[in-house]
């Protein structure tokens, strides 16, 4: 089904016309595990065999989409610490620390976190992993980009990143638009720009604010 699928798709492409989608019919169902989250990014020690916290994605605990497991209030972990033992179970006694996360989903989990790669001395805490980091990293990268632009531009130009031309991407402009009404000039990406139909209600709103 998959291979037809995609087939059908190739000759959408040839049509060179834009909305033509194929989508659905008969496939298979195939039961899936969630693996735990923790919104941060994990490599191992090559020697210690333990995993260390490369970097957290900060989110924005306010919202729940934006939940980072390793912010929350009473986790006290930072970047360089050592994930030592995960629900009991020392981290170097296996392959890959997601083994220990599978089916943790918003469910409560004890991590043993040490500044050295080491079980003595480890400070333990709850956290509650998460299903889904894509839209940490998003925020994190648009974040990133209007400090960026803030820095390069003395704070005088506003950057705004638009990931759709539908619901998310209206929200996501009137979440940026308003508070940057004061700067010289705004940078509108569309990068990854997944289409819809909103474009003229944000390009009307543009002309408003220059007329």
């Amino acid at each position: 089904r998959y291979d037809l699928t995609y087939i059908i798709g190739e000759m959408i492409g040839e049509l060179n016309a834009g909305h033509a989608y194929v989508g659905g019919g008969e496939s298979p169902s195939v039961p899936r595990l969630q693996t735990g989250l923790l919104g941060a990014r994990i490599s191992r020690d090559p020697q210690s065999k333990f995993f260390k916290i490369d970097k957290i994605l900060k989110g924005a605990n306010w919202s729940t989409a934006l939940r980072s497991p390793l912010t929350e209030i009473g986790v006290d972990v930072a970047e360089g610490d050592f994930i030592v033992e995960v629900n009991g179970k020392p981290t170097n006694e296996v392959g890959n620390i997601y083994e220990l996360l599978l089916n943790t989903v918003g469910k409560q989990v004890t991590l043993k976190v040490n500044k050295n790669p080491k079980l003595e001395g480890a400070k333990t805490m709850v956290v509650t992993p998460i299903a889904d980091e894509s839209q940490l990293n998003y925020y994190e990268w648009v974040q990133g980009n209007i400090k960026k632009v803030s820095d390069a531009t003395n704070g005088r130009v506003g950057y705004i990143h638009i990931p759709d031309m539908q619901a998310n991407g209206l929200s996501e402009f009137a979440k940026h638009y308003y508070p940057q009404l004061g700067k010289k000039a705004l940078l509108i990406d569309v990068r990854g720009n997944g289409g819809g139909n909103v474009s003229p209600q944000l390009i009307e709103r543009l002309r408003r604010e220059v007329a």
